[in-house]
């Protein structure tokens, strides 16, 4: 069985040699590995030059003009030629048996989309963090279709560290209009298709934080969430009222995540940060009228959108949310709870 390992790069000379070693040297051999370089400007070009000059199995891809992550993605999808996919970022890593773990499991319950749980680097003041971003199951989870089990929909919203196989992606491509939050729509897509979903209890993908990285940084360019979750939105249109319910209270809860940890660190005055706040809770309460009788939408989620639509309480929101880093918070006390240590590889 072959894999193809996705890999899109673009200024990433400080990291892509710690990607791509951790990918050349799997323990399972037979993958393509195809690089897409998005019109880097440092020197990421050519150190994949240098990869691929020593490997065959890289095929580099390199793009004229900077198009962005999608675009990068959607050319590594028509070059690949395995019978399963998966995306890796640059500036991330895989264990050295990532592949081999995903592809036994992938064999044992003929399983058409393998997910993982992520081993989340962190560091703060010099000092490293390992940790996961949820408590690992005991046994592998064996879920079937969204229809078998809607909580797949909920499971692990990022597309990279997953074995997903190729006919199930068929001719779907990411959304090239779509700058950040691109993930999220091509996942859910995938996700609504899936026949049999596993999800191994071994993390197997290295994500390493970094604050600079384009999903974590602040500001108006998240209010991109709202055209991703009317994507998303669409794709389970058909479904029943139980999926459709879960699929908003998903997308209606991160979305007011959303706006008090990224949309309002806006670095902008009080005024214009209220309006951007403003504008952007009347459309995701537009997008989904009937939250508040939706029962899967957290009760203090409910109360909390009440409160916020007195503009006063909503100023005085802003004031206390802008000023403090809640992503680092979030990942100082994953730190403590869910400490992890990579174990023998063979094991």
């Amino acid at each position: 069985m072959v894999v193809s390992i996705i890999i899109p790069a673009y200024n990433s000379e400080k990291f892509i040699r710690r990607c791509l070693d951790s990918v050349v040297n799997q323990i399972y051999k037979n993958i393509e590995i195809i690089v897409v370089d998005d019109a880097s400007t440092d020197n990421t070009e050519k150190i994949i030059k240098e990869y691929a000059e020593k490997d065959n199995r890289i095929r580099p891809f390199y793009s004229s003009e900077n198009k962005g992550v999608s675009f990068s993605r959607n050319i590594g999808l028509k070059a690949s030629t395995g019978e399963y996919i998966m995306f890796v970022d640059s500036d991330d890593e895989l264990t050295k048996d990532a592949v081999r773990r995903m592809v036994d499991i992938a064999n044992k319950y003929n399983s058409d989309y393998v997910d993982s749980y992520q081993i989340i680097k962190y560091t703060k003041n010099n000092k490293e963090y390992m940790f996961t971003e949820f408590k690992l199951p005991k046994k592998h989870l064996v879920l079937g279709s969204v229809k078998d089990n809607p909580k797949i929909i909920n499971m692990y919203m990022y597309i990279k560290g997953k074995l997903i196989k190729k006919d199930l992606i068929n001719d779907l491509l990411f959304n090239e209009s779509l700058k950040i939050y691109e993930d999220l729509v091509f996942e859910q897509m995938i996700k609504s298709k899936v026949r049999n979903y596993v999800m191994i209890n071994k993390p197997i993908y290295i994500y390493y934080e970094r604050e600079d990285s384009l999903v974590n940084s602040l500001g108006k360019k998240h209010e991109c969430y709202l055209q991703a979750s009317k994507l998303v939105k669409e794709i389970y249109k058909d479904y029943d009222i139980n999926i459709k319910n879960i699929v908003e209270s998903m997308l209606f809860q991160n979305g007011i995540l959303t706006l008090f940890t990224k949309v309002i660190k806006n670095n902008d005055t009080l005024d214009n940060n209220f309006i951007l706040s403003k504008n952007y809770i009347r459309e995701l309460i537009d997008l989904f009228p009937n939250y508040n009788e939706n029962k899967n939408i957290n009760i203090f989620i409910k109360k909390f959108v009440i409160k916020i639509s007195d503009d006063e309480k909503l100023k005085k929101y802003i004031r206390k949310f802008s000023k403090k880093n809640y992503i680092n918070l979030y990942f100082k006390y994953l730190s403590v709870k869910n400490k992890y240590s990579i174990k023998n590889p063979l094991d």
